[in-house]
């Protein structure tokens, strides 16, 4: 356990509630995860509720509170707060610096810095939540797949459109799972241990995509899954979950977390073959002047991009993360 070096009224409490989810999802009861959902979206409020206030605010009974704190390994709901504490306390001063900063709108230019600023706090909130091992074994499931399915229905079509778009660029046999476009069942037939199917939502979660994930989980393919938390119903089926925070002040959900993540999946999948990468680099150039794509010559912006990846050449390995 680390110590928390920079402010010594904080005690030796630093594991992150989060990183210890996985191995314990099968073990939580309905009512558990309920409970847990409700500390991860509101841990702000969670660090100082008692056992009795947070049961109501999350509709359980109080003992299902504490017996979550034993199930997650803590001795108990006092144990499990002082760890929340604690990790609540790591990321504070930005979060409190963004929600000042936020709190008052009086015109749509105001309205723009506060929009603006709730996707830089859900950027960093998703930061903060990503492992560097889950994300390493997304970027490893992804690269070593024989075909990869991708869902996104609704809202979560947009991100799900560019992990698809570019894994096929990169010449990975990426499927993009649409209704009623071939029939999603007809297209997962078949799916096997050598696929991986990644599924995209977010509150509400699409029905069809859950269900999507639990085929491919029964028919023994990898899973993975881009979604808010590690209860959500996605989270039960996948073998590695990505948390990203979506939540803006507005009508719609904010997706520019979880598109930052497929530009990072995209990047780091590109870096594992990088080779490969920069010859398709060339390849695509040559075939976009002979067809005459783009309206403004692109010769400049390749070179750029080869540069770029050269660069990171040295961490084209499997500790690229």
């Amino acid at each position: 356990m680390i110590l928390f070096i920079r402010n010594k009224c904080w005690r030796k409490y630093s594991v992150k509630i989060s990183t210890l989810i996985p191995e314990k999802q099968s073990k939580l009861t309905t009512g558990q995860k309920r409970a847990l959902q409700y500390i991860l979206e509101n841990t702000e409020e969670s660090v100082f509720l008692t056992a009795t206030k947070l049961s109501k605010k999350a509709g359980v009974g109080e003992a299902t509170v504490v017996r979550l704190a034993q199930v997650l390994g803590f001795q108990g709901y006092s144990d499990m707060q002082r760890h929340l504490r604690a990790e609540f306390q790591d990321r504070l001063s930005t979060v409190t610096r963004l929600e000042k900063s936020i709190k008052d709108v009086h015109n749509e230019g105001d309205l723009l810095k506060k929009i603006i600023q709730q996707d830089i706090r859900n950027l960093t909130r998703t930061l903060h939540d990503i492992s560097p091992e889950t994300f390493q074994k997304a970027v490893k499931d992804i690269t070593e797949s024989r075909t990869i399915y991708v869902a996104g229905l609704r809202g979560s079509h947009a991100p799900a459109i560019i992990l698809g778009l570019y894994l096929n660029f990169l010449k990975k046999d990426a499927r993009l799972l649409i209704p009623g476009y071939g029939d999603v069942w007809n297209v997962l037939f078949g799916l096997g241990p050598d696929d991986l199917v990644i599924g995209i939502s977010f509150p509400r979660y699409t029905r069809l995509t859950v269900e999507i994930l639990e085929y491919a989980h029964n028919h023994g393919a990898k899973v993975g899954a881009i979604t808010d938390s590690l209860v959500s119903p996605l989270a039960e089926y996948a073998d590695w979950v990505l948390p990203v925070y979506s939540r803006m002040d507005s009508f719609i959900e904010s997706f520019t977390a979880s598109i930052s993540i497929a530009n990072a999946l995209l990047t780091a999948v590109s870096i594992r073959n990088l080779d490969q990468t920069l010859q398709i680099l060339r390849e695509k150039e040559d075939l976009w002047k002979e067809k005459n794509i783009y309206i403004s010559p692109a010769s400049s912006d390749i070179q750029q991009k080869t540069t770029m990846l050269e660069s990171m050449r040295p961490f084209s390995s499997d500790k690229l993360v």
